[in-house]
């Protein structure tokens, strides 16, 4: 359902409700428009929004940890990637092709997560698995070939 549409839905509802409320005030008794009654609707009322604020407060709460935590897993996995960023470039140019994967790699990943022509996020797809196993193979072959070196 719409916003536009619970809105009207809403205040359709508390208008009728006050609407109805005028119309109960001229038939009821005396005694349930007394003060002790009023007091007690309004401790009820006082109840209702308390309780709407406090399942209100909590949902926000929920909603800020969960973003928290995901932007820590994010800033950790850019981190990750920086760094063995960083080791391959240290070991030389034999690792420029491995780097490259490693851009692109990142690269599609970043566009899925936030795509700049779609409102919508892409699910990750089949061909970034085989990329990445790609990459993870070629750094495979490279520590081999380094250690055949006894480089350490």
């Amino acid at each position: 359902m719409k916003p536009t549409a619970i809105g009207i839905l809403v205040f359709a509802c508390t208008l009728g409700g006050a609407l109805a409320g005028i119309c109960l005030n001229s038939v009821l008794q005396e005694h349930h428009l007394s003060e002790d009654s009023k007091d007690t609707v309004k401790v009820g009322i006082g109840l209702i929004a308390m309780m709407t604020a406090l399942v209100l407060g909590l949902i926000t709460a929920s909603a800020k940890s969960s973003f928290d935590t995901i932007d820590q897993e994010i800033r950790h996995t850019a981190a990750q990637v920086l760094t063995l960023d960083r080791v391959l470039a240290r070991y030389g140019p034999e690792t420029k092709e491995i780097r490259e994967v490693l851009y692109h790699l990142v690269e599609r990943r970043v566009e899925m997560t936030w795509p700049q022509k779609s409102s919508q996020a892409a699910e990750p797809g089949v061909p970034v698995v085989q990329d990445l196993e790609a990459a993870m193979s070629l750094i495979r072959g490279l520590s081999l070939s380094l250690s055949m070196l006894n480089v350490p």
